[in-house]
């Protein structure tokens, strides 16, 4: 706990905001065939990151709901949420910056993120949806940058 409280001082968040949304459901079919089969949706969660002048950086969490090959009448569904942050010590390597854009701002703010795709989803008529996926950044950059 104590190298993420001094990770963080290392950055400050400027602003949290959903960036883009897009629910595509072709037909009242498609509707309720997702909010049948819901569960057997895929949920994929996508990182990038942009720089920006005054070392700010933005980082974008996209949420995709990906319907199963079988499913015959898909919605298709997106959510981006946008963090931007501000790196505070000059001192960072390009590892700790790599680190603090994909490990742990996503692992401090996954929570908020979390809280905004489920209530969007729940808004849009899926009364039942409830993001509970546990994501475990560490594990996944681990994974992505293993020697």
């Amino acid at each position: 706990m104590n190298e993420i409280n001094n990770d963080q001082k290392k950055y400050e968040i400027v602003a949290k905001y959903i960036k883009d949304i897009s629910f595509e459901i072709p037909s009242p079919d498609s509707f309720v065939d997702a909010a049948q089969n819901l569960g057997s949706y895929a949920t994929k969660l996508d990182l990038n990151s942009n720089p920006y002048k005054n070392n700010l950086i933005e980082l974008n969490c996209k949420f995709l709901l990906e319907a199963p090959e079988n499913i015959q009448n898909k919605i298709h569904a997106e959510v981006c949420i946008s963090i931007v942050f501000k790196l505070t010590d000059p001192k960072m390597t390009a590892d700790e910056i790599k680190r603090t854009i994909l490990v742990l701002i996503p692992s401090e703010h996954f929570e908020f993120m979390k809280d905004i795709v489920t209530s969007l989803f729940q808004k849009s008529g899926f009364k039942n949806f409830n993001f509970n996926k546990k994501i475990d950044f560490e594990e996944l950059y681990n994974q992505q940058f293993a020697n």
